[in-house]
């Protein structure tokens, strides 16, 4: 009696644990005559099984390679799990003539992007990290990652396509020039524009009693200034304006106080030129 009994408890625990999952597997019957039935509508995560209910063989090939079946002897089977929605048509590839196609159900595909830097210096080798996922949540989906620099038109922006990994997550590594908008796009889903903004490289050295300070980027910076900053108990103070001549530089005089003088230079984002922001110097300590 106990015997009798363990079967039909195994396979009501079989049936709880797939309606616990959500999946489910929907068969296929394989005929002389074609597939039934013909178009099967399935949800994200479901399986459709094959079974070949012919005398000859039969083999189940998806039209755009993406799955393909071992040639079924007649009462074999062959199942295939769906991860992501599309409408998908498979022939057999021993009876040409038999088509059939598959629905998989899901979510409207989405993409997020974000980057653990807003800001990067130009020429500094400083990259930024771009990151995000496909609501898709799963391996080996092509993400494609446009950019469009400051000044270019849509027709110009580039572009690199990688594919995802665990979870749907991929990471590209961008290294800017000059303001950059970065979208990407997966499917029919493009991601919110991330801006990666890019300030100047500004130099600031000593050569003897005299300083140096220098502007670099993409621009020449002739006419434009710089302000020299002393670090005081109240922050960052203004002490001098410092007008850049020939090469984007100048050379100076700096009256300071008695004592350790802690100093930067700063460029207002007014004097960083279109497709720039505002950029400081590393620190010099004086000590006078």
């Amino acid at each position: 009696m106990k015997r009798i009994l363990l079967a039909p408890l195994a396979l009501l625990a079989a049936l709880l644990v797939a309606t616990a999952s959500g999946a489910a597997t929907t068969t296929v019957q394989i005929t002389a005559n074609g597939f039934v039935p013909k178009a099967t509508t399935i949800n994200v995560g479901d399986t459709v099984t094959w079974h070949n209910a012919d005398t000859s063989a039969h083999q189940v090939v998806a039209n755009n390679g993406s799955f393909a079946s071992p040639v079924l002897k007649p009462d074999e089977t062959w199942s295939h799990t769906f991860t992501s929605a599309a409408k998908l048509g498979y022939r057999d590839s021993q009876a040409t003539s038999h088509t059939g196609s598959v629905t998989v159900k899901g979510p409207t595909p989405d993409v997020s992007l974000s980057s653990n830097r807003s800001k990067i210096t130009y020429g500094s080798g400083q990259e930024a990290t771009l990151s995000g996922t496909v609501n898709s949540g799963t391996a080996g989906e092509q993400v494609t990652l446009t950019s469009l620099a400051f000044g270019q038109t849509a027709a110009q922006a580039g572009s690199t396509t990688k594919t995802t990994t665990t979870n749907g997550a991929f990471e590209f590594s961008v290294s800017p020039s000059i303001q950059t908008v970065y979208q990407v796009k997966w499917k029919s889903a493009t991601s919110a524009p991330v801006t990666v903004n890019v300030a100047p490289r500004v130099g600031f050295g000593r050569i003897g009693r005299l300083y140096r300070a220098k502007v670099t980027s993409e621009l020449t910076y002739r006419g434009h200034f710089v302000w020299v900053q002393r670090h005081t108990a109240f922050g960052w103070r203004n002490m001098k304006q410092v007008v850049l001549r020939s090469g984007s530089q100048a050379v100076f005089g700096l009256k300071l106080r008695h004592g350790r003088n802690l100093l930067r230079l700063f460029l207002p984002s007014a004097q960083a030129g279109a497709g720039y922001v505002a950029g400081t110097s590393s620190m010099l300590a004086i000590r006078r």
